[in-house]
């Protein structure tokens, strides 16, 4: 057998395992993915983030995200920082440009310890989020008691949002695989629901795709805050609260930038 060396990581909760591969090649199969994931027999996480080599000159390294049901994912707002705080402290710089399956993420260390990352651009388009045919995006018809239409929306990866109120009665894990799986979701979606404090601040709890629910999802918190923006009803920089602390999200334009904490929790390694 033999060892792994990984750094577990948080971003609000929401857990990652990263394994830095530049100068090892390390191959990452479904039976890893399960090993390491397993939050009873493994190191436990939400992903597992690798770093390889990057690209081209212009960026620092690539990454590459594993849901822990042995998908690949094609962004990860959280996860992003917690490889960009490692980097920035390794490289002895604040600015950190990643390769990533959904193209180049700037992201900039603050003097406060935060982590921005400008998460790119959103896309609405039916085809690019992708729906499987031509719909309305901002009112997907998926019937919630007591929340609006869907808000579909790609950031990375796919997203629908609801809005509505008292968050913490949905029954998220008997809700969210119905969402995720349904056949409007060609590529599955990740799932949010979201509830108005005011125009600048609101709680979120979310379904992950390929993971279930989860404490924190940074491109989720994206997701709601440019829906909510776009229908009018919260301002363009507004904080998302979850369980265990808030992100704070901006949108310009068309792109959204994310800041947060990202925490390392262990230094360790695993037998494969």
């Amino acid at each position: 057998m033999e060892k792994l060396d990984f750094i577990k990581m948080h971003g609000l909760g929401n857990d990652f395992v990263i394994i830095d591969r530049r100068q090892k090649n390390i191959l990452i199969n479904e039976n890893i993915i399960e090993k390491i994931s397993d939050r009873k027999t493994g190191a436990g996480c939400d992903q597992i983030i690798t770093i390889d080599n990057p690209k081209s000159d212009i960026t620092d390294a690539r990454i590459t995200i594993y849901n822990s049901d042995g998908d690949e994912a094609e962004a990860c707002g959280n996860g992003t920082r917690c490889v960009a705080k490692i980097l920035s402290k390794e490289m002895k710089k604040s600015n950190i440009i990643l390769d990533s399956p959904s193209g180049q993420l700037l992201a900039s260390l603050n003097s406060d310890g935060n982590i921005s990352v400008n998460m790119g651009n959103v896309r609405e388009s039916w085809s690019d989020i992708p729906l499987i045919k031509k719909m309305d995006n901002q009112n997907i018809p998926i019937k919630i008691d007591n929340f609006s239409s869907g808000f579909a929306l790609n950031i990375g990866n796919p997203h629908i949002v609801f809005f509505g109120n008292n968050i913490g009665e949905i029954d998220l894990s008997n809700i969210g695989p119905g969402i995720e799986n349904h056949n409007f979701f060609p590529k599955k979606t990740n799932v949010e629901f979201i509830e108005i404090i005011n125009h600048k601040k609101i709680k979120m709890r979310v379904w992950e795709r390929g993971v279930g629910e989860t404490l924190a999802c940074g491109s989720g918190a994206c997701a709601a805050v440019y829906a909510g923006f776009k229908k009018e009803i919260i301002e363009k920089e507004c904080e998302v609260v979850f369980k265990k602390g808030s992100l704070k999200i901006k949108v310009n334009s068309d792109h959204v930038i994310m800041t947060g904490p990202a925490e390392i929790s262990y230094y360790g390694n695993i037998q494969i």
